[in-house]
């Protein structure tokens, strides 16, 4: 079983050269977290992710875990009221353009990466893999959770 048979194919994609407030109203209209972006020839160049711009958002001292606070006995008093902050930098962000901002180390699967392999890149990365031809880095669809879940389950006569 490969990764061929449990992607989607009918992938919402983005260009670099489109906004981040592009990217948020295709995240609202399509609900999904994350969004492929591909060049004009459909190769993949990165991806823009909603948790990754949430926390770029963030003052660094708030990305830091509670427990690890907890242990270095922080004083962020002063981070209280951080919300203005974290509105104005949201709102400097919605235009620039996405390729400035994308992750472009991505984790990648494709046609023939077997299911098991790309099951463990999900853990690992908690996102969609996009799934891209060998050779031409060309996006054919995405690997997602529910994919891999839903394609397990009718192999072991579950679904329909």
């Amino acid at each position: 079983m490969f990764c061929r048979h449990a992607m989607i194919t009918n992938v919402i994609s983005a260009g670099p050269q489109q906004t981040t407030r592009d990217a948020l109203e295709l995240f609202a209209k399509h609900r999904i977290r994350m969004l492929p972006i591909v060049d004009g020839e459909g190769r993949l160049v990165g991806q823009f992710a909603l948790e990754d711009m949430l926390a770029g958002l963030l003052p660094a001292a708030l990305t830091v875990d509670h427990h690890d606070l907890m242990d270095l006995r922080l004083r962020l008093d002063y981070l209280l009221d951080a919300t203005p902050g974290v509105a104005k930098h949201f709102r400097d962000l919605l235009p620039v353009e996405i390729g400035e901002v994308m992750n472009r180390e991505v984790k990648l699967a494709h046609l023939d990466t077997p299911l098991w392999e790309g099951i463990r890149l999900l853990v690992q990365c908690r996102s969609p893999i996009p799934v891209v031809e060998e050779g031409s880095h060309k996006l054919l669809g995405l690997l997602s959770a529910q994919g891999a879940t839903g394609r397990l389950m009718e192999l072991v006569g579950e679904l329909g």
